[in-house]
């Protein structure tokens, strides 16, 4: 399918989720300093009325020392908070404010303020029955949503969503995919909310029955809640539990994501896809699944870290399993999975106090970011990764003790809470950022043309706009070149919309540069012009035993300072091994030579990096590899210097595999040093040795060598003259 192709182009730069370095941009993301929330009706266990045991609460974190407060306005309810930076604060209603009404407007709406950035959290509690929900603040909630939650399976028969109002005379226009009572099935109907307003509906019909994909839209921005009273996952297992997720506006989807198991789950655990637009082409792992219309899901049950690519926006849910599925603890509960364009540097994560034996961070990491991701300041261990299979991430499950964690990189990547107890659980992502990844309609890139000199920086600019020609932030843009200086790069859009590219073109000729966001491509094109600064009409070498001497000539000069001359050993780095002075400005031919000594046995690569007075530079590689091989024979050569203060270098050579001893003993054979011993393979060794400690005088050093019957040694005189 064509659009893969494209979405294995987005992905090429192996640098993945780099913070938005170089661009302004204000965050975008959920946290917040203010939020309006509300809590779906958990199912009432018979005999459960209590505080203790069926309540719900929130969990608020923050990077600062803050303060707010949380009301109810519909009942009254109003109490103060603080919480202290990199840490958290508790707030438990004392009544219990799920709201259980079906196709009724109500006043339960919670409202949450804060002088600065805050993350909440909300749990709803009781026994076997529990799921959290990472809440929205109101400056990313939108006006167009889908509904995902979980099917009826004929047990609890409780699928479910939940609004919850922002602005007084907001319409609300619903379009359920099943029929609830007097709500029909595909027939759009109005309600009004006000601020702080809620409105439940709850199917009771039998398997399979599902109000997922029913579609919302509002005049204003709303709260929208998805979920399920106490679900069954898959069907056929036992138990139930609550389901409840805070489901972000349809302008937040994206197309890329990363899944990872749950901790101690067997059967792996299941996952939604929705789609928000016909046509929408969907790969797990590289396998194509059925095409999806608009309002569509696709289910699957994934036992592996497993990598999610689509060709128009989606939505993805994880879902726990029912705990006779594998006959683990635990149960269902249900938390969204981010796009990892909406991944966050920061998170500052908080677990339930109590009520669950085990709880765990899953942790999805560009590989870049791999052993630098820490976690209350000291770095995760890369050993705790594992790669995800035909992508750049890696994951980690942590378990974690019930507490606070401050999770920070110089990279964004993804992060989820959740745990178990018996017959129960929880789960949400730590956060997230919501950028309008769906909203793009256009990207504008320039310069259309451009030319340049060699040596030079070049800087392209993509402006990225929604369908009002707004600008959008946060939107990553990938950059290609091919041509003469092929590379890539990325960036992502600032608040004014724009994503800047810059790279050094060091070939003269032409460069195509491809500025990409999926399907919307701009073509620029970029000519390096400048005279080659030095022609080299050659570039040879010559292997003297361990000796590789080189030649170069030049035809003509131009302002040239000298060369560099670097090698590469194995395909190692480059680094420089000396310097030849150039000849300025000339048009006469001329000769040069440099000579690499001492060499072990290897491979090796030479280039000339020829500097200007100016400073610019240009790359000159020796076009076939050097291999120094075997020697022929023993030998053991006379150290130098010699004399020596403080230090001498020793070389010695062996013609095949074995093991050695080279050692140091004074003028009365007392043995003073051992310098080298154990198995070596055949080759060219130099060891260095320092008399720093020893007085003057004379001393002999001598290599024994030993494998399979075959036997050498031999013993030099050397001197140390203080």
């Amino acid at each position: 399918m064509k659009f893969f192709n494209k979405l294995v182009i987005t992905l090429f730069v192996a640098a993945l989720l780099f913070p938005l370095a170089g661009n302004t941009v204000i965050a975008n993301d959920s946290k917040g300093t203010e939020f309006w929330i509300a809590f779906p009706d958990n199912y009432p266990r018979p005999g459960v009325n209590n505080q203790s045991t069926y309540f719900q609460q929130l969990l608020i974190t923050s990077n600062y020392n803050t303060s707010g407060i949380v009301s109810i306005p519909g009942i009254g309810f109003s109490t103060n908070f603080s919480v202290s930076a990199n840490s958290s604060v508790i707030v438990q209603f004392p009544l219990t404010v799920d709201v259980n009404a079906s196709d009724v407007i109500t006043d339960w709406g919670i409202h949450v303020t804060s002088l600065d950035d805050i993350t909440v959290y909300g749990m709803n509690k009781s026994v076997q029955a529990s799921d959290g929900f990472l809440a929205l603040p109101l400056d990313v909630l939108g006006k167009e949503y889908q509904v995902l939650g979980y099917r009826n399976v004929g047990v609890v028969n409780g699928n479910q969503f939940l609004l919850v109002g922002t602005v007084d005379g907001t319409v609300v226009t619903i379009t359920p995919t099943v029929t609830v009572g007097t709500r029909t099935a595909g027939v759009p109907y109005n309600i009004t909310l006000n601020q702080s307003e809620t409105y439940l509906l709850r199917d009771t019909n039998g398997l399979p029955s599902d109000l997922t994909g029913t579609r919302i839209s509002s005049t204003e921005p709303v709260g929208l809640f998805g979920g399920h009273q106490s679900a069954n996952i898959p069907r056929g297992f036992v138990s139930d539990d609550h389901l409840v997720e805070m489901i972000p506006p349809m302008s937040t989807f994206g197309r890329s994501f990363i899944t990872v198991p749950l901790a101690t789950r067997l059967n792996g655990d299941f996952f939604r896809v929705i789609a928000s637009e016909d046509s929408t082409n969907v790969q797990i792992n590289g396998v194509a699944q059925a095409p999806l219309s608009a309002n569509q899901y696709l289910e699957v049950n994934l036992t592996d870290a497993a990598s999610i690519l689509s060709d128009r926006p989606i939505l993805v849910a994880q879902y726990s399993a029912s705990s006779t599925f594998d006959g683990v603890l635990g149960d269902p509960f249900m938390m969204l999975v981010p796009p990892d364009e909406q991944y966050c540097s920061t998170y500052v994560a908080k677990t339930p106090a109590a009520g669950f034996s085990g709880n765990y961070l899953n942790i999805v990491s560009p590989n870049e970011a791999v052993g630098s991701i820490t976690l209350n300041g000291v770095p995760i261990p890369a050993l705790d990764f594992i790669q995800v299979a035909g992508t750049d991430y890696s994951y980690a499950r942590i378990p974690v003790s019930p507490g606070d964690y401050i999770l920070n990189s110089d990279y964004r990547f993804g992060c989820h809470v959740y745990g178990f107890n018996f017959l129960e659980g929880y789960g949400y992502p730590a956060g997230q950022s919501a950028w309008r990844l769906a909203d793009v309609v256009e990207i504008e890139s320039g310069p259309e043309q451009s030319t340049g000199t060699v040596g030079s920086e070049h800087c392209v600019e993509t402006r990225v706009t929604d369908g009002n020609g707004g600008p959008l932030a946060g939107i990553r843009v990938d950059f290609e070149q091919r041509g003469s200086n092929p590379g890539g790069g990325f960036s992502y859009t600032n608040d004014s919309g724009y994503a800047t590219h810059c790279y050094i073109g060091y070939v003269g000729g032409i460069d195509t540069i491809l500025c990409r966001y999926y399907e919307f491509v701009d073509t620029l094109f970029k000519t390096w012009d400048s005279p080659q600064p030095v022609e080299l009409s050659s570039f040879t070498s010559v292997i003297q035993d361990r000796e590789v001497k080189l030649y170069w000539s030049t035809s003509a000069e131009i302002n040239n300072s000298g060369f560099d001359v670097e090698r590469s050993a194995s395909g190692s780095a480059w680094s420089k091994i000396g310097f030849v002075t150039g000849n300025g400005t000339t048009t006469l031919p001329k000769n040069y030579e440099f000579t690499d000594g001492s060499l072990v046995s290897g491979r090796y690569s030479y280039r000339l990096k020829q500097i200007d007075f100016n400073g610019n530079y240009e790359y000159f590689n020796l076009s076939n590899e050097i291999e120094i091989g075997v020697p022929e024979k023993f030998d053991l050569s006379q150290n130098y210097p010699n004399p020596f203060n403080p230090s001498t270098k020793i070389n010695y050579t062996l013609p095949r595999d074995g093991n050695i001893a080279l050692s140091v003993f004074d003028n009365s054979g007392r043995l003073v040093s051992k310098i080298a011993e154990g198995f070596k393979t055949a080759g060219y060794y130099s060891v260095d040795f320092s008399a720093a400690n020893l007085s003057s005088g004379i001393y002999f050093y001598k290599l024994e060598f030993n494998s399979s019957g075959q036997n050498f040694a031999k013993t030099m005189k050397m001197t140390v003259l203080k």
